[in-house]
């Protein structure tokens, strides 16, 4: 404990702190620690998950309402719509054969660069 870690009070000033709330806490504090500081740090954190679930469903309702279940309408539309698969495509796509239409070129060097050749 440093020197100025309490605070010097006078004999009428330490009887007026002692009768006051904050005294009156700070000793029974010291007596039971968990009691007075503990459970009421406890308390607020779980009333505090409580108030904030609230918070946390309206998040949830929110993606709920995004994600829905399609009806036989919306099904057909979206076969309608998509691409046709063939597998030449496929087959072509994967053996990169569409990628051929381009060439390495270096890039041209500034004029005292080296050349980073080993």
């Amino acid at each position: 404990m440093s020197f100025g870690a309490k605070k010097f009070r006078s004999r009428r000033q330490q009887l007026a702190y002692e009768a006051s709330f904050a005294g009156k806490y700070q000793k029974r504090l010291k007596k039971n620690p968990f009691l007075y500081f503990g459970l009421p740090f406890c308390g607020m954190i779980v009333l505090g998950s409580y108030w904030l679930a609230g918070f946390t469903q309206v998040k949830i309702d929110r993606d709920d309402r995004r994600v829905q279940e399609m009806n036989e309408t919306d099904i057909i539309n979206v076969k309608k719509n998509q691409r046709k698969f063939d597998i030449k495509d496929e087959y072509y796509k994967l053996q990169g054969l569409s990628e051929e239409e381009w060439e390495p070129v270096r890039v041209k060097r500034l004029k005292d660069e080296s050349e980073n050749v080993w």
